[in-house]
């Protein structure tokens, strides 16, 4: 039976690895679940796929995330902390822990691969941005998780 599945998983190319959400109020998941990888996919596919197969509002495509679970965009995801300083929140990833500065299409996954998203913020202060992909829930801002 084992070498059965060992040939199907072969025939079919399909390998599983697991793709994490994290929402901005909490470090805990909003949604884990494995996935199969195919020949030539990308984070981008994988999470296109399981978003769509799982039926979880998004807005974005294989290249970029805006929106998952219905978080804001554009004006409503900026947080103004002061007349120099604010926090652009949006979506970031990283793959076996690492986030690799590419788009999400650029990167092919593989066996045993580990996809987080989480939702992050970038905090701009007097004309510089200083940080990037700082998780929303360290700070868990009201406008986002107002109880």
């Amino acid at each position: 039976m084992r070498l059965l599945c060992f040939i199907i998983l072969i025939i079919n190319n399909a390998y599983s690895g697991v793709i994490q959400f994290v929402g901005p109020c909490s470090e805990e998941p909003v949604f884990e679940t494995k996935f199969n990888i195919h020949k030539d996919d990308t984070v981008g596919s994988v999470t296109v796929k399981t978003l769509e197969a799982n039926n979880i509002p998004f807005l974005g495509t294989e290249r970029s995330m805006n929106s998952i679970f219905d978080t804001p965009t554009g004006l409503d995801a900026m947080e103004v902390l002061s007349d120099t300083q604010m926090n652009a929140h949006g979506w970031c990833y990283s793959i076996n822990g690492t986030e690799p500065n590419q788009f999400a299409n650029e990167i092919k996954v593989k066996e045993g691969d580990s996809i987080l998203w989480w939702f992050g913020y970038a905090h701009y202060d007097s004309g510089k941005w200083v940080t990037q992909c700082e998780p929303t829930y360290t700070r868990a801002p009201e406008q986002f998780c107002a109880q």
